[in-house]
């Protein structure tokens, strides 16, 4: 064996790279508690504010949900289908929507 020893212990290894505040903050055990489509959610959004943060010209090269993009068959009957649910008054006011929406992903605040 070598004068230096480059092993590292398995626990050691998911942290390697990170900065000691990343690895105390706590963040990285409530990952763990997520769901699987929750994580691939964070990655995604993890993505988008790097490339944010780099100034990226085009962030969304960076987005990729794995969904096969719509038809324009598809997108125009969605419009259609939306435009019917506000007409029947199926809808939320921009308010309650992020309301929901801060109900909902409050652990990330």
């Amino acid at each position: 064996m070598g004068k230096y020893n480059d092993k590292v212990s398995e626990p050691m290894l998911m942290t390697y790279g990170m900065s000691e505040n990343l690895v105390n903050s706590g963040l990285l055990t409530q990952i763990s508690g997520l769901s699987t489509a929750d994580k691939k959610c964070l990655i995604n959004y993890i993505t988008q504010e790097v490339a944010i943060d780099e100034d990226d010209d085009d962030v969304w090269d960076t987005y990729d949900s794995g969904l096969p993009p719509y038809t324009l068959e598809e997108l125009h009957a969605r419009i259609n289908e939306s435009h019917q649910q506000y007409l029947r008054g199926e809808c939320v006011t921009a308010e309650e929507s992020d309301a929901m929406l801060k109900k909902e992903f409050s652990w990330l605040q």
